[in-house]
């Protein structure tokens, strides 16, 4: 095989060194801005004492249910541990531990960073929208540089001290031996994946069940049955619902999108390291954290661009779409660059793999904002529909939920196509290996996307802080800001639904590089190659297992939040009943006590669901073996996929078609419309809020947890055959 003389050896490290430098540079710069904005928002005024008061209490609050859920989460991530050690080796025990500690940090510094945030934004909008905006926006960012910057910064970190350090920096290694050992220690911390997927599903899930408890009982005995809005001083669940919106939204957000990058950035640098062993040549290796480390200074030039005009008010999504925009060009530009000056001949097929993936999440953006735009047809429709009643609001929101899984897949599965066919053509162009070559393009595509986390993590970061902020205007009685931060906050909600299509699109993307990672990984330990074929029994059971997955984890998660949200709306209806004094404004609702509901429904409702995913694939392959393992992946991804864009979507559909006959159309609040229209938000809350962003956790959790455990399926095997 010739290798050309444009690709980058190992007899010339200088080039590839400083490619490696770069990830570690972006992360330490990504986690000092994300300090500076910290300080920044420090130093703004956080408002009237009566707004202080109330925004402490959701402080409170979210901080106690916090403490609860990683004490709950530290006990089983603790036996996961040992079981790890014992069954496997304390290097994948201790990669597994550094994994959960950081995605545990990165869910903590989120909802820090959102409480104070929030009423900050109170006291901002009484001076300008812009400022409001840009408030919230600051406080996103602040966890969207964390996240990013911590996520890249523990890769390479790890990867050095699992023989990475050897690979690049000793200069007395061969080519093939560095490759080697390079490929070995990214296959080593592919246990940080599973610890970070893990805690990323039960901060998901817990906090998505305490959240949607809370609005949803808000919701029903408030806005439906009293009158009154949801955010109401005089509701005894609006303190909980708004602690909702920081543990769910902000500090299950967070662990999500640090485990997206966590397992994505390994996955993609264990599928380099077949074209670096093939090669010689480390860049392949390393490429996909050169790329997420563009992503990072893309943003930093990006966030500027932020601003609110006055005759963008209306229309607020504007300001936050220019960020945006900003950012993907110039990742596009520094994509072509670096494509350029690291891979010379044929360039243009790696700068067109990333740029696949990059249109695609620019494509799966506005796909999502079509869906869930308030001044949309399909959110128009939904609101439309309830003028006759909650059943036709159900029935019309089931379809749009339904119809918004076809353009996204549509749109991933071309990627997948094209960036598959860029990175066969590199590999034809250079004497590589084709197969590996177009998986290698579909990995770039992955991380092109993932290129603008920290921006896409900072508009979602915006929105529970401005939901947090309308309802601490509302409950202060600032009505001036109360207003803005009306607006604002519906925009927030296409801004997380926009999101959650982001993560949900990486996971698509990323499902193919990760499955290919669970193969190579048992093809390497056993020597022999592997193909799952339909036809063997065993295949269609395991695959058959893997598709029923989401939706009994689906079942357990919205059952959890129906139980709790039945606790709520009892408790709201004896508080206004036994309490007198309540709806008239001269005694104050029992917060407390929804609060405690919501955390004991979501630390409880959290654990059996978790823990079916962490066993169902572990029992599959002590039983039938890796290839059934990878047969319940596939299954599991075919229906998962589908399933949490249907509830995503959908859900965040109904939610806005709420807010557009809040915000005065089709007879405004309290009308007949209204109430069906809160009626069809309570049935999306669970599956937008709680399942839904719970099920792409799910799918990588699946895919770094097989990884991990292929010796164990390895050897249970040879031992059971003989």
């Amino acid at each position: 095989m010739n290798i050309p003389l444009e690709i980058l050896s190992l007899s010339n490290t200088q080039l590839t060194q400083f490619a490696f430098l770069l990830a570690p540079i972006a992360g330490i710069i990504a986690i000092v801005a994300s300090l500076l904005l910290m300080q920044k928002i420090n130093r703004m005024d956080p408002g009237s004492p009566k707004a202080q008061e109330i925004a402490q209490a959701i402080r409170v609050g979210a901080y106690a249910f916090l403490k609860r859920q990683y004490k709950t989460i530290s006990i089983i991530t603790a036996v996961i541990f040992v079981l790890i050690a014992i069954a496997l080796d304390v290097g994948t025990a201790a990669a597994f531990l550094i994994g959960a500690v950081a995605s545990l940090s990165a869910g903590y510094i989120a909802m820090d960073n959102a409480t104070k945030a929030n009423v900050r934004s109170v006291a901002a909008a009484k001076i300008s929208a812009d400022k409001a905006l840009k408030t919230a926006f600051y406080g996103g960012a602040t966890m969207g540089f964390a996240v990013v910057g911590l996520s890249l910064l523990g890769v390479t970190a790890l990867f050095l001290i699992y023989g990475g350090y050897s690979a690049i920096f000793d200069q007395t290694l061969t080519a093939r031996a560095a490759a080697q050992l390079g490929r070995d220690a990214a296959s080593g911390i592919v246990g940080m994946g599973f610890g970070a997927s893990l805690i990323a599903l039960f901060a998901q899930l817990g906090g998505g069940i305490f959240t949607k408890a809370a609005d949803i009982g808000a919701d029903i005995v408030g806005k439906v049955e009293a009158g009154i809005p949801e955010d109401d001083p005089r509701n005894p669940a609006c303190i909980a619902d708004n602690v909702g919106d920081n543990v769910g939204d902000s500090a299950g957000r967070g662990a999500d999108l640090f485990e997206s990058a966590i397992g994505e950035n390994i996955g993609g640098m264990v599928i380099g390291g077949l074209l670096s062993y093939a090669t010689g040549n480390l860049l392949f290796l390393i490429f996909p954290l050169v790329v997420r480390a563009l992503g990072i200074f893309a943003t930093l030039i990006g966030m500027p661009f932020v601003q609110l005009k006055p005759s963008e008010m209306n229309n607020p999504m504007k300001a936050l779409r220019k960020g945006v925009t900003v950012t993907t060009i110039v990742c596009a530009i520094l994509f072509g660059i670096v494509s350029f000056l690291f891979f010379n001949t044929a360039w243009y097929y790696i700068f067109g793999s990333l740029m696949t993936g990059l249109v695609a999440s620019v494509l799966i953006d506005y796909i999502t904002d079509y869906y869930t735009g308030r001044d949309k047809k399909p959110v128009k429709k939904i609101a439309q529909a309830s003028q006759t009643g909650s059943a036709t609001n159900i029935i019309t929101g089931i379809a749009v939920g339904l119809e918004t899984v076809a353009l996204p897949i549509i749109t991933l599965v071309i990627a997948l196509i094209i960036s598959y066919v860029f990175g066969q053509q590199y590999a034809l162009a250079n004497d590589l290996n084709s197969f590996e070559g177009g998986i290698y393009g579909t990995t770039l595509a992955t991380m092109g996307m993932l290129a603008v986390m920290g921006i896409v993590l900072a508009l979602d970061g915006f929105g529970p802080i401005a939901d947090n902020a309308a309802g601490i205007a509302e409950m202060s009685g600032e009505h001036s800001s109360a207003e803005t931060m009306g607006t604002l906050d519906a925009v927030g909600n296409t801004t997380k639904a926009l999101t959650k299509g982001f993560a949900l699109g990486s996971a698509l993307l990323a499902a193919q590089l990760l499955f290919h990672t669970y193969i190579t990984e048992v093809e390497l330990q056993t020597g022999v190659h592997i193909a799952i074929d339909i036809s063997q029994p065993v295949v269609i059971i395991a695959g058959f297992i893997g598709a029923m997955l989401p939706f009994l984890f689906s079942a357990q998660a919205i059952d959890a939040v129906g139980k709790a949200a039945t606790k709520m709306v009892a408790e709201v209806r004896r508080q206004f009943k036994e309490i007198p004094g309540i709806l008239d404004g001269t005694t104050k609702p029992e917060y407390d006590k929804a609060v405690d509901i919501s955390t004991k429904a979501a630390l409880s409702g959290m654990v059996v669901p978790g823990v079916i995913v962490v066993v169902v694939p572990i029992i599959v392959g002590v039983l039938m073996g890796p290839i059934a393992v990878g047969a319940l992946v596939i299954g599991c991804t075919m229906t998962a996929v589908p399933l949490a864009l249907f509830m995503n979507t959908g859900g965040g559909a109904w939610d806005n078609a709420k807010k557009y006959i809040e915000a005065g159309h089709l007879g405004g609040k309290n009308s007949p419309a209204h109430q069906s229209a809160v009626v069809g938000d309570t049935v999306g809350d669970p599956l937008k809020d709680t399942a839904g962003p719970s099920l792409h956790v799910l799918i990588k959790l699946l895919s770094t947890l097989s990884i991990v455990f292929i010796p164990l399926f390895l050897n249970l095997l040879k031992l059971i055959s003989g």
